[in-house]
């Protein structure tokens, strides 16, 4: 008898401690729900929420000749002119030097690496967030300038009637080469290099029975690309008279070309397929991108209008809306549309909604993020600082 009762007490016991760990599950998921609740209303809040000023954190003097342009660097900026460049980190201090002598400085940036070319002329320097880490003198002039994650810098190049897309390591060794005539391929209008530097784009520009043509090739010069002829892994012609300007790797793997009445979208892993064909009616006046969308501006017939329409890497329209604002740059962040005159600025999210619109006393030279939610840089002429937008 007492050993039944023992039973009946240790199945007792064993049930209430069943019952307490059922209701602290319970409890612990539903705490963890009502966080992931909270947390993504927060975060919901946070993504749509208005700011209609700003305060500065730091100004930094700009020293130096003006400058030629300005490139986001991460959560970093890059002034670069005739007489050198300077990259300053998110507190806007100095974070390198570099000096050369150049005719007219172009740039591009890719993760880490910076590359700076004189256009007309033979000059590249190649910088990461230590410094420069190479230089070196091209064989023809330049065109054109691009920079892969690693450092391989793409250069497209004239000598007469001869253009030359070559591949360079950081210290000037050649890599890969792809040359072409003017009669063979046409005028070279564009070239667009991977994050991994294994597959370019190139845009070229001829002229068959008085019409104008647009040819597009595709390059691929890793291992796939060996086994075909100049490694050309596809190719477009677009119908006679359509133009074809600009060309854009929006991701590693996926390409927007350009036309001047819309754009085609390729995937491109290791060869080229075409996804989606956007044909558009009105002028395009800008184009915009990052690695998740592509879009453009078109210009009402009468100039009097204009839309921003966006698009998804598979070619669905998520954004159709109407600006009044007469930017002089607009462009895309990883997050945000960011437009401004000489004065004004405008941020927008994705979805169309203003994060934030706002007309400085200073004039404007650029504007860019910095952490992709409340900091920024404001540029002049003589001074770059850090702001912080406030509701």
């Amino acid at each position: 008898m007492a050993k039944e009762n023992e039973n009946q007490v240790y199945k007792e016991y064993s049930n209430r401690r069943k019952r307490y760990k059922r209701r602290r599950n319970i409890m612990i998921i539903s705490l963890l729900l009502l966080l992931a609740v909270v947390g993504v209303a927060y975060l919901i809040n946070l993504y749509n929420r208005s700011y209609h000023d700003y305060k500065v954190m730091k100004t930094t003097e700009i020293k130096g000749e003006n400058a030629v342009g300005y490139l986001s660097y991460g959560s970093s900026v890059i002034k670069y002119g005739k007489d050198g460049a300077v990259a300053y980190d998110k507190d806007a201090n100095p974070l390198w030097n570099g000096s050369y002598e150049m005719s007219d400085p172009i740039a591009d940036t890719c993760g880490k690496y910076v590359v700076i070319a004189d256009k007309g002329n033979n000059s590249v320097h190649i910088y990461n967030e230590k410094g420069e880490v190479g230089s070196f003198a091209t064989l023809y002039d330049i065109v054109k300038v691009e920079v892969a994650y690693q450092g391989v810098v793409a250069a497209l190049m004239e000598e007469g009637d001869t253009n030359y897309i070559i591949l360079y390591d950081s210290d000037g060794t050649k890599l890969d080469e792809a040359k072409n005539t003017v009669n063979n391929a046409g005028f070279p209008m564009d070239i667009s290099l991977s994050d991994d530097g294994k597959k370019l784009v190139a845009i070229y520009l001829s002229v068959s029975e008085g019409d104008i043509v647009s040819n597009v090739v595709f390059y691929n010069f890793g291992d796939v690309g060996d086994n075909y002829t100049n490694q050309i892994v596809g190719g477009y012609i677009f119908d006679k008279g359509i133009v074809s300007p600009r060309a854009a790797f929006l991701n590693n793997d996926t390409v927007c070309v350009y036309k001047n009445n819309g754009f085609v979208i390729y995937s491109m892993k290791e060869k080229s397929k075409d996804v989606h064909e956007e044909n558009l009616k009105g002028k395009i006046q800008s184009i915009l991108y990052n690695k998740n969308y592509t879009g453009v501006v078109l210009e009402s017939e009468d100039g009097t209008a204009k839309r921003l329409m966006l698009y998804n890497l598979t070619g669905k329209k998520v954004l159709d809306k109407t600006l009044d604002f007469d930017y002089k740059r607009i462009f895309m962040t990883d997050e945000e549309i960011i437009m401004y005159d000489d004065a004004s600025c405008i941020i927008m999210k994705v979805n169309g909604k203003v994060k934030f619109k706002y007309t400085f006393e200073g004039n404007i030279s650029d504007f860019y993020p910095i952490n992709n939610l409340d900091r920024y840089y404001l540029i002049n002429e003589t001074k770059l600082s850090e702001i912080q937008i406030s509701e």
